[in-house]
C-alpha cells in the first residue's frame, strides 16, 4: 500500500486515503493478511522527501489503519520505523539492504522482524548499476555477507527474512534470470520476492497468476504483490 502521489505503479494513496479501507477489503476478500506499507517512492530516480513529511504521510495512514492486518513498514529511515513499531508495525522492509547503524539499533529495540534487500558493497545507491560475473552466486555472497553482518550487530536469527532485490541495481536480464533461478534462494531465512508491476515481468512472457505459483512452488515465503482491481 503505497502513501505515496508518484508511485510507479500509479496506486498511490496519499491524496486518496479515504481509499485505503476499500484495499484492506479487496485484501480480505483475496486471504491477504499481511500489509506492507511505503510512505516514500523507491522507484528509479525517486525524489527524497524529508523525514517530517514521511511521518506526515505514515501518521495518515495511520488513522485508517485496520488492525486485523499484520503490517510491515516499506522505509530506511530509522526515525520512520521507529514510529511504525510504536503502532504495532512487526517488520521493515528496509530496501537499502539495512545500511544505516540506527536501523539495526531500532530493530533490536523492539524485537522486529527485517526484509534485508540484497545490497552490492560497491554500490552507492539503491538503483547504482553493478557489474556482476554470475548474478546469481554474487547476489548469494553478498546476500551471505549482508546477513553475517547483521548477525554480528546483535540481530537474532529469528527476526530476518532475506529479498534478492528484484529491480534494484540491476538490469531488466539480470532481474529475470533471478526470478527465473529463485529456488537457489531458498534455505536458512524466510525468502521474500517482489516483482509485481516491474518492467522486467515483460521479458519473461508469463502471466501474473504463473509468476505467482512460480514463486510458491519454489519454495518462496512471501510474495510481495500490488493491489489490482
Amino acid at each position: 500500500m503505497n502513501i505515496t502521489n508518484d508511485s510507479f505503479s500509479h496506486d498511490g494513496l496519499l491524496n486518496k486515503q479515504e481509499k485505503i479501507p476499500e484495499v484492506y477489503e479487496t485484501a480480505l476478500k483475496k486471504g491477504i493478511n499481511f500489509v506492507d506499507v511505503g510512505c516514500i517512492s523507491t522507484k528509479p530516480n525517486f525524489k527524497s522527501i524529508t523525514t517530517e513529511e514521511e511521518l506526515l504521510r505514515l501518521n495518515s495512514f495511520l488513522e485508517h489503519k485496520n488492525d486485523n492486518f499484520y503490517h510491515s513498514i516499506d522505509t530506511f529511515n530509522p526515525i520512520v520505523a521507529e514510529e511504525a513499531f510504536q503502532n504495532n508495525f512487526s517488520v521493515v522492509n528496509d530496501v537499502s539492504g539495512a545500511q544505516d547503524q540506527r536501523m539495526i539499533t531500532t530493530l533490536r529495540k523492539h524485537s522486529a522482524g527485517l526484509i534485508l534487500t540484497h545490497r552490492n558493497n560497491n554500490s552507492s545507491s539503491i538503483h547504482d548499476k553493478v557489474d556482476y560475473k554470475d548474478i546469481v552466486k554474487d547476489v548469494k555472497n553478498d546476500l551471505r555477507r549482508q546477513v553475517r553482518n547483521i548477525l554480528d550487530s546483535g540481530v537474532n536469527r529469528d527476526q530476518i527474512a532475506i529479498d534478492v532485490g528484484l529491480g534494484f541495481g540491476k538490469t531488466q536480464e539480470q532481474s529475470a534470470t533471478l526470478l527465473e533461478s529463485i529456488s537457489q534462494f531458498v534455505g536458512d531465512y524466510p525468502l521474500v520476492v517482489g516483482y509485481s508491476r516491474k518492467k522486467f515481468t515483460q521479458l519473461l512472457k508469463t502471466s501474473d497468476e504463473e509468476l505467482l505459483n512460480h514463486c510458491q512452488n519454489q519454495g518462496v515465503s512471501l510474495v510481495r504483490l500490488h493491489f489490482i482491481d
